[in-house]
């Protein structure tokens, strides 16, 4: 078991924070009034 975890933070978990990390991006861009703020002047 021990060998699995730790396969799996090596192999697998970056991909999973950064899938994670993208998602989180996409979903509070729209929160910020920078983003907003210049897409309204267009």
């Amino acid at each position: 078991m021990a060998e699995f975890l730790s396969e799996f933070i090596i192999f697998y978990a970056p991909f999973v924070v950064l899938i994670l990390a993208i998602i989180v991006a996409f979903l509070v861009a729209p929160l910020d009034s920078a983003v907003t703020k210049s897409r309204t002047k267009k």
